[in-house]
């Protein structure tokens, strides 16, 4: 059986994809160049909804409080990091919205759309990796296979109930990356 750390470090490599387009699409802007507002909803929309609503909630809801009853720590340790981390991208994204919302009605505003985009690309990326390094780590050593097993069949329940849903935005990533990625 597949592990749960091994679903969620396919979801990463989904948003990866996303944020190549991301970076295609400040690429664009930065040589002169526009996006269309549509493509960049279909991005917020998957960021939004796919890396948010859908994997953090699934860190947040599931992964993090099997590691709490084992002892890790929350208070100072490093869910409360990369819960602190979880915000954080979500205060850049509601940045970038606004920061879309004035490109759309305003061309001008493209350097203040490239300015916030690489801080969402360059804070995701980063957070992931540390995601990759210290929390699938921790929940591969020390989660006993009981515990991987009921994990891994919660992720697969949610992905069942979800199929269409999150092929959908799969397949938007893939979308993007290759229409954006330079």
């Amino acid at each position: 059986m597949s592990r749960p750390t091994h679903l969620l470090r396919h979801e990463h490599r989904v948003i990866e994809q996303a944020m190549r387009a991301l970076e295609g699409m400040r690429f664009r802007i930065r040589a002169g160049g526009v996006v269309p507002g549509a493509e960049l909803s279909k991005l917020l929309d998957f960021i939004r909804n796919y890396a948010d609503r859908f994997h953090h909630a699934r860190e947040e809801t599931h992964l993090f409080p099997a590691l709490e009853q084992i002892g890790v720590q929350d208070g100072n340790g490093p869910l409360a990091f990369l819960r602190d981390e979880h915000e954080t991208e979500r205060r850049l994204l509601g940045d970038l919205e606004m920061t879309v919302e004035k490109y759309r009605h305003d061309s001008a505003a493209g350097a203040e759309l490239v300015s916030i985009a690489n801080q969402f690309i360059d804070h995701l990326i980063e957070h992931m990796r540390q995601e990759e390094a210290i929390l699938f780590r921790l929940a591969e050593e020390m989660l006993d296979d009981r515990v991987k097993d009921l994990l891994t069949h919660i992720f697969a329940e949610e992905n069942a109930e979800a199929r269409e849903w999150t092929q959908r935005y799969e397949q938007l990533a893939k979308e993007l990356e290759k229409t954006w990625t330079v």
